[in-house]
């Protein structure tokens, strides 16, 4: 189970990193669910299905899980780089209740599961998950969610269950808090016996008794169990001294205060934001939005204004929420001088020890996206002037960029991971076809690697549904010049992938 936890957040992590949309983030969501068993074309996993409600209102879930013709679960996605709110809760909550769901999954930041207990106000958060591959209780969620173990009662007596430890750890956390907030009278009542047994033949019991009056006894809690559910936390503020200042003044007349150690900004109260969108915002943005204006601000006079301090994790966040949509933080917001934030920008080195703690080397921190971008575009361009693969999909900032080869379930999909340093070029053959090409090719293994000139990784991981044939290359990609021999490098074995494979699937029936 956990091995089958690992493949479901892996790419997932990936995004995490890549800061994906969230139109993609949940696309890839979709995808990992066949990993527990749930097939879209079996009408199992329902993409923003438009649902009635009453006469005239619709709503339409990110995802819906069906097993015969039923719904068994909904899914709420935001991007990973969210920070949960509550209203996204609150809109989770009446998913549930309006298709009367016991049970609804969030999926941002981290997953968390919510129960709908009978006679309760709201819905409750039994568990969470860090989107991590260590994360222990990830073959949990797996055995609850897969398709072949999913039971709505089993799913409901384990959120019994998950109510019971929370509400035991919240009784002996207020043991806790009682005991700390009345610590002074608790140990000197405690000491007290023990003094007068030890030195009562010396001491009267009001000479031991003012001579603990004397003595401040004080109680701290060292990990106290918190209980588990969501805490939305903003970034610490860094002293008042190492904060700059700075305004931005497009479609809006907002005050903030940047924070250069951790590259957040905070949105100051009395700010003036756009009271509309940009005709351009996503409808992922227009949702978010909407629902930070709800919370944060408030109308006068025809002006929405900033009713409290909001702190955005970095510059970008808080211009999109100023400015009404897609906006460039870095540039946007100017400080106190005039200059853009990008000059406060985290661009420079980081140290990495080694096992030999003596020793210290520095890896320069590169912006992954952009990298990424440059990459595929060049990559687009060096195949087009080649000719001899006529379609090719748009670059976009990721770490993939797939080539099709003709025949459904099977491409090329090479990747760019500027985290790991490496290239490569991959056979991808997805599940619903496995059983059909990647048998056949592996009988041919010994005259398909002669045909490459190499020998690529067949089936990598064995234990996924979906299989691989890869050929990796390491490189430094902060590097320019090793970026130009990793394009090269990653061209001609693309045109080597796409001519073999090419004619190696079209000619399997």
């Amino acid at each position: 189970m956990q091995e089958t936890w690992k493949r479901f957040v892996y790419p997932l992590i990936e995004d995490k990193k890549l800061n994906v949309e969230e139109d993609t983030y949940h696309r890839h969501i979709e995808n990992q669910l066949m990993l527990l068993g749930w097939e879209p074309w079996k009408g199992e996993v329902i993409h923003k299905q438009s649902l009635r409600i009453g006469n005239r209102n619709r709503m339409e879930p990110d995802i819906l899980i069906a097993r015969d013709g039923e719904y068994q679960f909904v899914i709420e996605v935001k991007r990973p780089g969210n920070t949960q709110i509550k209203e996204e809760i609150t809109q989770l909550e009446s998913y549930m209740r309006q298709l009367r769901l016991d049970v609804g999954i969030y999926i941002g930041e981290h997953i968390e599961v919510f129960y709908d207990k009978p006679n309760t106000s709201h819905v409750l958060s039994v568990f969470k998950l860090a989107i991590d591959l260590e994360e222990k209780r990830g073959s949990r969620f797996v055995e609850l969610f897969s398709k072949e173990n999913f039971s709505k009662a089993e799913i409901v007596n384990f959120c019994e269950e998950r109510i019971k430890e929370i509400q035991r750890q919240n009784s002996l956390n207020k043991i806790k808090e009682n005991l700390i907030a009345d610590a002074q009278t608790q140990i000197a009542e405690s000491l007290k016996p023990y003094l007068l047994d030890k030195y009562g033949s010396s001491f009267s019991e009001d000479e031991i008794r003012g001579m603990l009056a004397t003595m401040r006894f004080t109680a701290s809690a060292d990990g106290m169990q918190p209980e588990p559910k969501v805490v939305v936390t903003k970034p610490q503020p860094a002293p008042k001294s190492d904060l700059i200042k700075c305004v931005l003044t497009r479609n809006a007349n907002a005050q903030g205060l940047f924070n250069p150690a951790d590259q957040s900004l905070t949105v100051l109260k009395g700010s003036r934001i756009n009271p509309v969108h940009l005709d351009k915002i996503s409808s992922a943005g227009r949702k978010k939005r909407d629902i930070l204006c709800t919370k944060y601000t408030e109308v006068k006079n025809g002006e929405r204004i900033v009713r409290e301090d909001v702190c955005f994790e970095s510059p970008s966040g808080a211009a999109q929420f100023c400015v009404g949509g897609s906006s460039n933080g870095w540039s946007q917001w100017k400080d106190e001088t005039g200059k853009e934030l990008n000059v406060y920008r985290n661009s420079g080195n980081t140290k990495v020890v080694s096992s030999d703690s003596t020793k210290v080397r520095s890896k320069k921190i590169v912006d992954s996206r952009k990298i990424q971008l440059e990459f595929w575009t060049r990559f687009k361009e060096k195949l087009q002037a080649i000719g001899e693969i006529s379609s090719q999909q748009s670059p976009r900032p990721q770490y993939w960029y797939d080539v099709r080869i003709g025949r459904s379930g099977v491409l090329l999909s090479n990747v760019c991971n500027t985290q790991q340093d490496f290239v490569g070029v991959k056979l991808y053959i997805r599940k619903p076809v496995v059983e059909k090409y990647y048998p056949a090719l592996l009988a041919r293994q010994k005259e398909i690697n002669q045909a490459l000139g190499s020998e690529p990784q067949w089936d990598a991981n064995p234990t996924a549904q979906d299989k691989t044939i890869a050929l990796f290359h390491k490189t430094d990609l902060s590097d320019p010049q090793n970026v130009e021999e990793a394009l090269d490098w990653m061209v001609s074995q693309t045109l080597i992938f796409y001519r073999v494979f090419s004619k190696e699937v079209r000619g399997l029936y």
